[in-house]
């Protein structure tokens, strides 16, 4: 495994305008009136057709080639390097998302942990050599029938407990260079077991993820609509992709073209105390589409 050192330690104090940049009041008075902007999950190939329109109203962009582990295998510091050149001029904040696939953060196998662990500190330097300051982190409350068959009582402690000690190392190297956190709801059917994850790490740099497709997509076994995940996060929720679905399977449709109520969730996030980076999480020909359609309901950017 790698050896990489400490790098530049961040107080919680730094947080302010990584999560939120700061405001003079006028524009804090502006940001309460208008809508808020969208950012947009992207591959780094689809960057130089719509740099211009990220670069334009510093929208938020989040990179996802670090999903798949064989980008990681690659010239990851070439490609980032290409990242830095397309992006010139933008000043909007960027983020990546950590691989998933066979990472179960939870488990009790110390080799694994170890592969684990590599691969998340790779993709957090690939995420500091973009610029980056958000990684986002898959929810490990996996499940087989019910959401919640394998993670309740001592059970869900222990899953938590473990999840904690195995990723700490990582939480401490993220925040260490500036970098949030973020765990996404996958298949959870309840807000509560990840709410309880995210404040085991006891670190602001440490923050919730909303999928709002994904949480659509779980009222078809109970769980609450989209908006009441919103609100269960409160101040901890810090990312949101947006993507819209019917009661089937993860569509990452167009807004508007599923069955997510979007006024709810806007208004769900008007009201917290800071607007989470709002990712649309479709496909790069689905994302315009996706704005006019928020934006002639005056509900985004």
């Amino acid at each position: 495994m790698r050896s990489r050192g400490p790098g530049l330690r961040r107080s919680d104090s730094d947080l302010s305008p990584i999560l939120n940049r700061r405001l003079t009041p006028l524009v804090q008075t502006i940001a309460m009136i208008l809508p808020p902007v969208l950012g947009a999950a992207l591959q780094i190939a689809d960057l130089p057709a719509r740099a211009d329109w990220l670069k334009r109203d510093a929208r938020d962009l989040e990179i996802q080639n670090p999903c798949q582990p064989a980008f990681l295998d690659g010239d990851w510091r070439a490609a980032a390097r290409e990242v830095r050149t397309v992006l010139d001029g933008h000043t909007g904040r960027v983020g990546v998302h950590a691989p998933y696939d066979g990472m179960p953060w939870a488990s009790p196998d110390s080799r694994l942990v170890a592969a684990m662990r590599d691969r998340l500190l790779e993709s957090l330097e690939f995420t500091a050599a973009v610029g980056g300051t958000h990684l986002v982190l898959h929810s490990p409350f996996l499940y087989f029938g019910s959401a919640q068959t394998r993670f309740r009582g001592a059970e869900l402690a222990d899953g938590i407990a473990r999840t904690v000690a195995n990723l700490t190392p990582i939480a401490t190297a993220a925040a260490n260079q500036g970098c949030l956190l973020v765990w996404e709801n996958i298949f959870d059917l309840r807000t509560d077991p990840l709410d309880a994850l995210v404040a085991a790490f006891g670190s602001p740099w440490v923050r919730r993820s909303l999928d709002t497709g994904h949480a659509h997509l779980m009222t078809a076994r109970g769980g609450p609509p989209v908006d009441t995940w919103v609100h269960a996060a409160g101040a901890s929720l810090a990312h949101v992709h947006l993507q819209d679905t019917d009661l089937d399977s993860d569509r990452h449709w167009a807004i508007g073209d599923g069955g997510i109520a979007w006024r709810a969730v806007f208004a769900a996030l008007a009201a917290l105390p800071e607007m989470p980076r709002l990712i649309l999480e479709v496909s790069a020909k689905r994302q315009d589409r996706s704005l006019a359609w928020l934006a002639e309901r005056g509900l985004a950017r």
